[in-house]
């Protein structure tokens, strides 16, 4: 639990910080006599399956309802650790890399799984225990069974650089976000690596807009990059395809609130910012695929995250108002105009510290946050109303995932696993192009398997492919295509 110190230190923005804490400690509580009722949850919706700690910094899915979670040991020579729970809870092993200088330890960051179940983990070697810097950036890969398959230290043993964020595409390629040295100094940087660790490509800032924070995919197959100022109020955001060429870059928005974006399947892009006031408003910035603004919209929320749901609809979600905690959400449509607001989400927590939001394949939306006191996850149904809210030992969960069967794994003090009411969704399949290609790209649930086939007349079938959908999408390059005329595809029917 928090210090008293600690806690004012997190709550002095929110202005009288006597009146919060008291309705703070009215809430705790009524929240421990709700807890006897319903153990770790606030609402009978959400079902939690098993709790374990120790927890960690991040947390991801395999797809087929494996769990793992890194952490980290800040001790000389100290390692990442990971630890891998089957779907029941069960541990099925622990590992890490053994670095022996004593000077330095390993910082745990992000991880992500690639199609074959295999772990990424990112993180930063630190020099140093009382005030650490940054020495070097690593990226490791462990298989299944949780063998070290290898491990990239970069660029140099001592360069000053970090990682923020990794990503893993259906191909098994993985891309690293943080800080490196460029031809400009010490600047934000992507660095892609081949499934066995050789290096793809990097992309380094040459516009200035500020130190990497996150990014994500875009339904067009692109990487959406958010900054901010080391110095000032300024956010800055980048769009980059998949081979490291810059899209388009925006620096220099002026924002009290930090930001995020994301992209829709049109390759247009939902930016959020607050306006460079105090007390500001949520801005909502569209923009189109060459990164020109077509409009923006405010809001008097205080709103620092967005995602793009299959609708090609915006969620931005964050504070109720600038000026205050809880979980608000607002569902924007094409033109800017409100589908609906949920701006009391969480009910009488008030939550703080927002981690991480998601949208699953029905457009509900999931944020991690905390109470200070406990780790939450919130949910808000896609109509807008409220979904259920998750309450766990700890002061705040620090990332979320997805998986099979409408199960969410949170990880903060402890890891659990979440259920929830669930009904499977048909497959839905889009055809694409992926570097002049033909491709389909599969939508459906995570962990099941989709058997494709094709044809060039609609009489003759052939098996082509059967996914394992690590989350709501896959694509899938046909390379028999060339030189066809025309190809068709389906789903072959299960039993």
């Amino acid at each position: 639990m928090a210090t008293l110190s600690a806690f004012l230190d997190r709550i002095r923005f929110l202005g009288n910080w006597q009146e919060i804490f008291g309705k703070w400690m009215r809430s705790l509580t009524k929240l421990s006599w709700l807890l006897l009722v319903l153990p770790g949850s606030g609402n009978a919706q959400v079902t939690t399956n098993w709790t374990h700690g120790p927890g960690g910094v991040t947390v991801a899915g395999d797809g087929v309802g494996n769990v793992f979670t890194a952490r980290h040991d800040m001790n000389p020579a100290g390692d990442i650790l990971i630890i891998k729970h089957d779907s029941s809870g069960v541990e099925q092993w622990q590992a890490s890399y053994d670095q022996t200088d004593a000077t330095k330890w390993e910082q745990a960051v992000w991880a992500d799984c690639d199609p074959s179940g295999n772990l990424v983990v990112c993180g930063t070697l630190k020099s140093g225990f009382s005030n650490p810097v940054n020495a070097a950036s690593i990226v490791m890969k462990f298989s299944p069974t949780g063998s070290l398959l290898w491990r990239v230290v970069f660029d140099g043993g001592f360069d000053g650089s970090s990682t923020r964020r990794c990503l893993v595409d259906g191909d098994g390629i993985i891309y690293v976000l943080g800080l490196g040295m460029g031809p400009n100094g010490l600047v934000s940087r992507v660095k892609a690596f081949n499934p066995d660790g050789s290096v793809r490509w990097n992309w380094f800032d040459s516009q200035g807009i500020g130190a990497a924070q996150h990014f994500k995919f875009s339904p067009d197959r692109a990487l959406l990059v958010y900054c901010r100022s080391t110095t000032g109020n300024f956010n800055g955001y980048a769009k980059l395809d998949l081979t490291g060429q810059t899209v388009w870059t925006l620096t220099g928005i002026a924002s009290t609130a930090s930001g995020d974006l994301a992209g829709d399947s049109e390759g247009n892009s939902y930016l959020v910012h607050g306006e460079p006031i105090s007390n500001a408003s949520t801005v909502l910035r569209k923009l189109n695929p060459a990164g020109e603004t077509l409009w923006t919209v405010t809001h008097p929320f205080g709103g620092f995250r967005v995602e793009v749901g299959s609708d090609d609809l915006p969620i931005a979600c964050g504070y109720a108002t600038p000026t205050s905690g809880g979980a608000a959400f607002v569902k924007f449509k094409r033109n800017g105009g409100v589908v609906w607001q949920n701006l009391n989400a969480d009910g009488i927590q008030n939550l703080l510290l927002h981690s991480q939001m998601l949208l699953d394949n029905r457009n509900n939306a999931y944020l991690a946050a905390g109470t200070l006191f406990q780790m939450a996850v919130c949910k808000v149904n896609s109509d807008g109303s409220n979904g259920w809210l998750y309450l766990g030992s700890g002061n705040t969960a620090s990332a979320i995932a997805m998986g099979p069967v409408g199960r969410v794994y949170a990880t903060g003090l402890n890891t659990a696993q979440l259920s929830q009411p669930y009904a499977a969704l048909p497959a839905k399949l889009k055809l694409i192009e992926i570097n002049g290609q033909k491709a389909v790209s599969v939508h459906g649930e995570i962990g099941e398997t989709y058997p494709l086939e094709v044809s060039d007349n609609l009489e003759t079938w052939s098996p082509f492919t059967s996914p394992l959908l690590r989350t709501y999408r896959r694509d899938c390059v046909d390379i028999g295509s060339d030189g066809k005329p025309s190809r068709f595809y389906r789903l072959t029917p299960q039993n």
